[in-house]
């Protein structure tokens, strides 16, 4: 009886035990786990060999500069199918996908059918993303898309469009730096600038002004 060609799969992540976790989540499923690597120049040695169909790789795993060790495949090898693990979906992460061609990520929480779908995307060309959260914020935090055409009309970033749209939903700088995961000086920078760009310097005006222009 022929049987069924598994795409094939490195997982490459500093935490052992969970890359184990992942290998066993794959078990008696279309892919097949050839490597588990742990170090940043281990895995770009091994792909300089033989590259795999996916690269399943956590986004901190040199512990050095965030997303380091794809940068480097990126330039070796840019058709190197990836995805990418975090902690966390943000739009930080969403950026750096876009900017480097990762081909998707999914939080290192995520349900085994939601690995299994990601990989499926991306074997079959698509990019894929996290299954979306419930609360607010990470809802927010997970629609760039929508975000950067909102942001295009007023003529901001994409990162000013969220905040202006925890803004316009009543949230204060504080709760805006801990569903970013950025210092409340960050969050407190980033409305000084929004205020000089619109041209008015009170951030109930800067609301009124995004509301009456964007909805």
């Amino acid at each position: 009886m022929k049987q069924d060609i598994k795409s094939t799969v490195i997982i490459a992540d500093a935490d052992i035990a969970f890359a184990s976790s992942l290998e066993k989540v794959l078990e008696n499923s279309s892919y097949e786990v050839v490597d588990k690597i742990p170090k940043r120049r281990d895995l770009i040695n091994v792909l300089m060999e033989h590259a795999p169909d996916i690269v399943i790789i956590d986004y901190d795993l040199s512990q050095d500069v965030k997303g380091d060790a794809i940068m480097e495949i990126r330039r070796r090898n840019p058709t190197q199918k990836l995805l990418m693990m975090t902690y966390y979906a943000n739009l930080e992460v969403f950026e750096f996908c876009m900017e480097y061609s990762v081909n998707g990520f999914a939080t290192k929480d995520c349900t085994k059918g939601e690995l299994l779908e990601a990989l499926k995307i991306i074997n079959e060309g698509g990019f894929a993303l996290p299954t979306p959260h419930k609360t607010e914020e990470e809802v927010i935090a997970e629609k760039p898309p929508e975000l950067n055409a909102l942001g295009r009309k007023l003529k901001i970033t994409l990162r000013e469009m969220q905040i202006l749209k925890f803004l316009i939903d009543g949230k204060t700088s504080k709760q805006i730096a801990k569903a970013l995961y950025r210092s409340e000086e960050d969050i407190d920078n980033y409305c000084d600038g929004l205020l000089k760009k619109v041209g008015v310097s009170q951030k109930q005006h800067l609301i009124s002004y995004a509301i009456n222009l964007l909805f």
